[in-house]
Parts: C-alpha cells; sequence; structure tokens
C-alpha cells in the first residue's frame, strides 16, 4: 500500500527543518492562512516558510 504521498513511501530524505530552530519537523499543524505550529518543537511558523521538495507536485 502507497502511502498519500507521491514518490516512494520508503524515501530517505530528511524531514524538513523548522525556519524558527533548525529542528526537524514531523508535521505541521495549519491554524490559519499565515499561521502554523510545527512539532514536535512546537514553533509558531508561517506555514509557506517550510519547504519540502517531494511535496511539490509534478
Amino acid at each position: 500500500m502507497r502511502s498519500g504521498r507521491d514518490g516512494d513511501p520508503d524515501d530517505d530524505s530528511p524531514p524538513p527543518e523548522c525556519p524558527r530552530c533548525g529542528a526537524p519537523i514531523g508535521f505541521l499543524t495549519v491554524s490559519g492562512p499565515m499561521t502554523a505550529s510545527a512539532s514536535p518543537c512546537g514553533c509558531t511558523v508561517p506555514p509557506k516558510l517550510v519547504h519540502r521538495d517531494d511535496y511539490s507536485s509534478n
């Protein structure tokens, strides 16, 4: 069974980093168009500052 992302579900690329503290981001909780919380670090970040190349569609 495939994951919800395009590409290889066993991808070994590192997780994106928090733009505030540099910690790896496990997931992002978006609470508004300009507000999100990175987990597990808990930093508040604008969602558009977190980038991961394999999230973009081709």
